[in-house]
């Protein structure tokens, strides 16, 4: 079964205290190619950020109400997954050794060249777009495994383990006919064809992985 995945726009945010240097970024980055919103106040882009969109934050350390590091804290802390790149005109090493410590992509000193943001930039966007991808993979799994009966997970721990038909029948004090029903629902439930493809898929749910390559459109 292969169903078209519908490919979702990130967006960047830019936040800095200073209107003219945050304008001046989101322009760069709109010439970059990418969606832009832009926020003077670090709290309200906390209010306003869309956690179900992959993007990437760009982000000035001294806004006036929240210090940037704070506000990277609280990104952590909501579990969003938002890349967070640091602009600064006073980077220290103790600062910027505890702001990579922290997952932030760089900090980067004002004033920066623009293919320096450029770069770090689309290594942001891709690690956020790969963490969204893995996100709405594993929804997708743990909402087919929930539409499994008790009865049919019985069945595939043990399909996994190796075991035949007959077997599993004889292991579970069932009939051949109802092992072979709940086998079928199994595949049917999981949209997988095969055993191997059966066990990819509860590895991948049980420890939080990307999809396998060239796999992902069949699952999603």
């Amino acid at each position: 079964m292969t169903t078209s995945v519908t490919k979702i726009e990130p967006i960047v945010y830019v936040v800095d205290d200073d209107p003219q240097a945050c304008r001046a970024v989101a322009e760069l980055v709109h010439a970059f190619g990418y969606q832009v919103r832009i926020f003077e106040s670090p709290t309200e882009f906390l209010s306003s950020i869309d956690d179900t969109r992959p993007g990437c934050v760009i982000l000035a350390v001294r806004p006036p109400d929240i210090d940037g590091m704070e506000v990277h804290q609280r990104l952590l802390q909501r579990g969003a997954a938002l890349p967070v790149i640091i602009l600064t005109a006073f980077a220290s090493t103790p600062f910027t050794v505890r702001s990579l410590r922290n997952g932030a992509i760089t900090v980067l000193d004002k004033p920066f060249r623009d293919d320096e943001l450029w770069g770090y930039l689309q290594e942001g966007l891709q690690r956020s777009e790969q963490e969204h991808r893995r996100n709405l993979h594993l929804s997708s799994l743990e909402c087919r495994l929930r539409k499994l009966a008790l009865q049919d997970r019985s069945v595939l721990k043990l399909m996994l383990d190796g075991l035949k038909n007959r077997s599993i029948a004889k292991r579970l004090e069932v009939s051949l006919r109802t092992v072979e029903n709940r086998r079928r629902r199994i595949f049917q439930v999981m949209h997988a064809d095969s055993v191997a493809q059966l066990t990819r898929m509860v590895v991948e749910y049980e420890h939080n992985l990307m999809p396998s390559s060239g796999k992902q459109e069949s699952w999603l």
